[in-house]
């Protein structure tokens, strides 16, 4: 019988984890309002992302409760994650070189990717990629305030869009990269408890990204706007 204290860490993480998915849609939403105003040549692209990302969380919660299995989900999350901010940064960056070593990364993210697919036999372990994809997306994050730093650009740093992103994405991908890490090796030795406590990190830090790209999206538009204004 779980203990009082496991019983309620459940119900707190089953929760967060709701909030956590179902706030996937303040982000598109905004998105649909401030359309107008995104850039014409990416806002396609950021719209699909997000709603293939909604999409795939929405299943991976129905999956998990409905047919007790959602790995092919998780899989999906993973890869669109990592494909969609890894485009994001690629356009961010200035330099040749910044982009050479992303493009770079990515291949290694790709191999590692599906070498571990293969070799667990589609059992549903990620480590080794999810371990990839942090160490990615954090550097690419790292990379971008090396750049705003060596730009000196007159902005506020609060209304930079992949600024915020970059916020983010270091805030949770370092945040839950041991969750990731530890998570199989601590199943196996029934560590419940451990295992729930960090579930709620991890959607607390999900909720915050989330929340940090939908800010990031607002300011997009805004900047926009204020550069059309500016050319009249």
């Amino acid at each position: 019988m779980p203990t009082l204290d496991s019983t309620v860490l459940v119900s707190i993480a089953k929760q967060l984890n709701l909030l956590a998915v179902f706030a996937f849609i303040v982000p598109v939403l905004v998105c649909i309002r401030r359309w107008p105003l995104l850039s014409p040549s990416s806002r396609k692209l950021i719209l699909t992302a997000l709603l293939i990302t909604l999409a795939l969380n929405l299943l991976s919660e129905t999956g998990r409760r409905l047919w007790n299995t959602n790995i092919v989900f998780l899989y999906c999350i993973t890869w669109t994650e990592t494909l969609f901010l890894g485009w994001a940064y690629y356009q961010a960056f200035h330099m040749p070189r910044a982009r050479q070593l992303l493009l770079g990364a990515g291949a290694v993210f790709i191999l590692v990717a599906v070498a571990e697919l293969v070799l667990n036999e589609f059992s549903g372990e990620q480590t080794y990629t999810r371990l990839t994809q942090s160490m990615l997306l954090v550097g690419a994050a790292l990379a971008y305030f090396e750049q705003i730093l060596h730009e000196l650009r007159n902005i506020r740093l609060e209304r930079d869009p992949m600024f915020l992103v970059s916020v983010g994405v270091t805030l949770y991908y370092s945040g839950t990269l041991m969750v990731f890490v530890l998570e199989d090796s601590m199943q196996k030795q029934h560590q419940n408890s451990q295992i729930w406590m960090m579930y709620i990190i991890q959607a607390v830090l999900s909720i915050i990204f989330t929340v940090l790209v939908a800010w990031a999206l607002h300011h997009a538009a805004r900047r926009t706007e204020e550069q059309f204004n500016r050319s009249f």
